[in-house]
């Protein structure tokens, strides 16, 4: 009996440990981005459309973000359809671990019809409209057109230390923005937690318009709510709330 008790206490702090991984109302979602064939898709852009924050997946495809429940993500990569993510009150976990298959994006050109000419003064002559003219009239020329030598363009061979060179300059700019995205992402998870509608709602009793006007109203800088403490977060709410009855008393 001393053994089961000592697994299923064991059992219950895993659970706890994994619940306060994510926080509360947050999905986290790692997952592997590949095309039709499973292929990893690297530098997919992953973007919550919500806060406007995003990553980007690594050289094998791989990304994780946190967000809301109620925040739609967008999968995007250049030459494939969009994939969109939604859980909304049909989440059951907090953490999911996907693999996203994204489909390659065709398009439909136009018709285009192609002539051939025999030679550059079977071209002239079509343009201008000219083929009733004799064979012994002079020549015509395009206004503009260049008639001397042609010089033949020789491709530079590939140095192979650039290309490395490039490539990686490329993937650290990536992980750079990544990073970055990743940063702001979670400075703004804090200001939210810090000032939100919920919490100006219960200082000022206001609701519903009113409550959105005095947010629109009182708007404080990102700078100001990161570093104050709660306290001084409630003294300027207070604050701007009576600036905010005077100007409606007008």
């Amino acid at each position: 009996m001393r053994f089961l008790s000592l697994i299923f206490g064991l059992w219950l702090i895993a659970l706890g440990a994994l619940a306060q991984s994510t926080p509360e109302g947050s999905i986290r979602v790692s997952g592997n981005i590949v095309d039709d064939q499973d292929q990893p898709l690297s530098f997919a852009t992953v973007t919550n459309l919500t806060t406007e924050t995003g990553v980007i997946s690594d050289e094998d495809g791989f990304f994780y973000l946190t967000f809301q429940r109620e925040d739609t993500i967008r999968i995007s990569s250049v030459g494939y359809e969009p994939a969109f993510l939604h859980f909304g009150d049909t989440a059951q976990a907090n953490n999911y671990d996907l693999q996203i298959r994204m489909s390659e994006q065709t398009f439909e050109l136009e018709n285009v019809t192609v002539f051939a000419f025999k030679d550059v003064e079977s071209f002239k002559r079509a343009i201008l409209a000219l083929d009733d003219l004799p064979e012994e009239s002079p020549d015509v020329v395009i206004p503009g057109s260049y008639e001397g030598p042609r010089r033949e363009t020789k491709a530079s061979p590939l140095n192979p230390v650039s290309f490395i060179a490039e490539r990686f300059n490329k993937r650290a700019k990536y992980e750079r923005m990544a990073r970055e995205a990743q940063q702001d992402y979670e400075r703004r998870q804090r200001l939210s937690r810090k000032y939100n509608r919920e919490m100006v709602g219960k200082i000022t009793g206001l609701t519903d318009e009113s409550l959105d006007e005095f947010m629109i109203f009182c708007q404080f800088e990102e700078d100001f709510i990161e570093r104050s403490n709660q306290y001084d977060l409630v003294l300027a709410i207070n604050r701007c709330y009576t600036d905010f009855s005077e100007e409606n008393k007008h």
